[in-house]
């Protein structure tokens, strides 16, 4: 098998047990053993690291989502919404449910994330850095600023309270794809970005103001 397949093999099949069972339960000789390597140290010779293991899942994935999100970025700013939350949440939330897969070619990456995210330095925290998170940097830049009247420890707080909505939401849902159960993705798509939108600019309560 050339080394390019190899890669990918051990990549789809880190992401499928690393999504099962945590990126701490599972050894890199377990992977090799899974992905039909009779050299059980082939994850360490292709990538080095479970950290780099990692990485890779997230490039081999996030790219091909990167590129679409940067275009619909750019339809966003040639209608003059590039500006408006709810457009850029759009942006955010329509092209992952658009990669839930279907019962018979299941997704395992969002519940992936799910469980890489946690681990420490595990996660591209660092969204500038990566050109396959340029997206991710833009849309994370931009909503930010539409919720720039909010104090910033809310700000902060509403980010990641969007983040968790989306990704568990839609690791659920990855789940249930598989198991034969899908959800109608017009209707889980709007209904994602309206809970998001009204999430992110929920007033700030009297009780949250005393704390600040």
């Amino acid at each position: 098998m050339p080394a390019a397949d190899t890669r990918t093999r051990l990549i789809e099949v880190a992401e499928r047990l690393f999504a099962e069972r945590g990126v701490n339960a599972v050894s890199l000789r377990e992977i090799a053993a899974a992905a039909g390597q009779r050299n059980t140290s082939a994850v360490a010779y292709h990538f080095g690291t479970k950290e780099k293991l990692v990485t890779a899942i997230y490039r081999y994935r996030l790219a091909p989502t990167n590129e679409l999100q940067l275009r619909r970025l750019a339809e966003v700013d040639d209608r003059g919404r590039g500006k408006d939350l709810r457009a850029l949440v759009e942006v955010f939330v329509r092209p992952m449910i658009e990669r839930l897969g279907t019962p018979d070619r299941p997704s395992w990456f969002l519940r992936f994330v799910a469980n890489a995210l946690y681990v420490e330095k595990m996660a591209p925290y660092d969204l500038g850095a990566e050109d396959w998170t340029r997206a991710l940097y833009q849309l994370h830049t931009r909503i930010s600023a539409c919720i720039d009247e909010l104090p910033a420890p809310v700000r902060a707080h509403r980010l990641d309270f969007f983040i968790g909505l989306f990704l568990h939401t839609l690791a659920n849902h990855e789940r249930q794809v598989q198991a034969g159960r899908p959800a109608d993705a017009d209707l889980l798509a709007a209904d994602l970005v309206d809970a998001g939108v009204a999430m992110l600019t929920a007033p700030v309560s009297r009780a949250a103001r005393d704390h600040l």
